[in-house]
This record gives C-alpha cells, sequence and structure tokens, in this order.
C-alpha cells in the first residue's frame, strides 16, 4: 500500500467514534506490531517499550510484555477480569528490513497519541509486515558495492577491489536458490564463506596475490551480524542480560561459521592447489 493510503487509512481509524474496544482486540494489536518489529531487526527492548505503551494506551489492566530474541508474549485482563495472553514465535532470524522497522516504530508512536480502532489499524500493521522487500537485484548491486568499498577501505588496489565486487556477485547469486530451499544463517554463512574463498583463490596466482585477503575480508564484511551485535550490546546495556545474551550467542555462532567455512575451505585448496 502507498503512503498516501496508509495515511488515509489511519485517519480513518483514528476517527472512529467509538472509545470502548475489545481488549483481546488491542491485545492482538500489540503483539503483531510487536512481531513486525522484531522479525524486521528491531531490538528486544523497542519492541517490550513499543508494545508496552500501546496497551498503556489502550488502558489494559495488568498488561505485560516479554520479548526475547525469536519469541513475543503479550497478556491483559479483559474488561470482565478474565486473562487473556498472546504469544508469537519467529521462525529463523530476522530479516534486518530496518525501513519497516521505522514504519512500525512511526505507527506506533501514532497509535499511543490517537488510540486508533485496533481492527482497522492491525491491517495496516499486517500491509506493513506483508509488504515486499527490495528486488534482488538491488540486494545483489548493495553486497557488491560493500565488498568493493570495504576493499579500498582496508587498502586494497582498484583491481583486486574490483574482483572482490565481482565475486560477491556471484556468491549472492548462487546463494539464492540455497535461501529458498533451506534459510538457516547459520548455513548459509558457511555456504558464502566457502564460495567467497573458492572465487578468490586464484588470485593468489597473479600479482595482487598479497591482497587477496584483503580481498576475502572485505566480501565476508556481508556475513557480519551488525545489527545483531548492536541490539545485543543495547539489551545487555538496559539489563535484559537473556535476550542479550541469546543475541550475542547468536552473533558469535554466525561469525564461527564464516571462520569456519572459509579455513576448512583454504586448507582444502591448499592441500590440493598449493602455491609455488
Amino acid at each position: 500500500m502507498a503512503e498516501e493510503e496508509l495515511e488515509i487509512a489511519l485517519y480513518a481509524a483514528s476517527e472512529n467514534v467509538s472509545t470502548s474496544y475489545k481488549s483481546i482486540d488491542c491485545l492482538n494489536l500489540g503483539l503483531w506490531l510487536g512481531f513486525g518489529l522484531m522479525s524486521n531487526g528491531a531490538e528486544t527492548i523497542r519492541v517490550e517499550d513499543s508494545v508496552t505503551r500501546i496497551l498503556s494506551a489502550y488502558d489494559l489492566v495488568n498488561a505485560e510484555v516479554f520479548a526475547v530474541s525469536n519469541y513475543l508474549h503479550v497478556s491483559a485482563l479483559s474488561s470482565s477480569g478474565e486473562p487473556i495472553s498472546f504469544g508469537k514465535r519467529m521462525r529463523g532470524s530476522s530479516s534486518n528490513n530496518l525501513d519497516k522497522v521505522d514504519r512500525l516504530n512511526d505507527l506506533a508512536r501514532r497509535i499511543t497519541s490517537e488510540t486508533p480502532d485496533p481492527v482497522l489499524t492491525l491491517n495496516i500493521v499486517k500491509q506493513i509486515i506483508d509488504a515486499p522487500g527490495y528486488p534482488f537485484i538491488i540486494h545483489a548491486f548493495a553486497v557488491s558495492l560493500s565488498a568493493f568499498a570495504f576493499a579500498l577501505l582496508l587498502g586494497s588496489d582498484l583491481v583486486p577491489a574490483l574482483w572482490a565486487t565481482t565475486a560477491s556477485f556471484i556468491m549472492i547469486n548462487l546463494l539464492r536458490p540455497v535461501r529458498k530451499h533451506y534459510a538457516n544463517p547459520i548455513f548459509i554463512n558457511i555456504i558464502g564463506s566457502v564460495l567467497i574463498t573458492l572465487l578468490i583463490w586464484p588470485v593468489r596466482y597473479t600479482i595482487y596475490s598479497a591482497d587477496s585477503l584483503l580481498m576475502m575480508t572485505a566480501s565476508f564484511m556481508y556475513f557480519f551480524p551488525g545489527i545483531a551485535l548492536i541490539n545485543s550490546t543495547r539489551d545487555l546495556m538496559a539489563g535484559d542480560y537473556s535476550a542479550g545474551l541469546a543475541k550475542m550467542i547468536e552473533v558469535l555462532l554466525l561469525a564461527a561459521s564464516v571462520a569456519v567455512g572459509s579455513g576448512a575451505t583454504l586448507a582444502f585448496l591448499g592441500r590440493i592447489w598449493p602455491i609455488a
């Protein structure tokens, strides 16, 4: 949905004359908005704070929010005093779509100030969550550009930087069908690091052999879980140790998977294709 249509829909929702909404609808709205934030790369403390503010805006009694790296649980008392709760688990890792995080974060602020009809607003939340991401060609171009920029930043010459760019572009295209059938991030990192090592290994037999490690490092930056590391650090600093440590373990495993894939490939190539 276009931004103009979102504005119209949200305005229509906020114009609802009824001020008494079902507690279950308000709780469901908070759950889905928090899930949208979590599944697109928001830190745990942001998810809990946003959902808590939404539930408080609708005056839900005894509202509680609990989030870890891949699970969100919300609970409250209904208008009749009955306890109600929802939980939603995130399958796999977050997509790190910061555009959706920004849109959902902005929507959460408007919900807390306007308290629109939760049923109508939930439709807007789901439209944001289900909105398509960037086209694959843009994603592949961004991956290649990051390898080129990091290669130059690390001190590589222009030709090795272009080689790293080409290797990253080929790698991300080869990984595309793998992701469709098996999206485990650790497995993806291992396969991707193996491909990068194979594609850059021939550089060792050229006059640019001294830049081969720089090229590999620049290409590996795509796999570095920077957002997860920042989110983990922020959660730990906020005192949410369970979520912070869980995310930190994920960061270490993702980084280790790159080291395992590249190290094993280098050892194998060094035996069957040694440098004279």
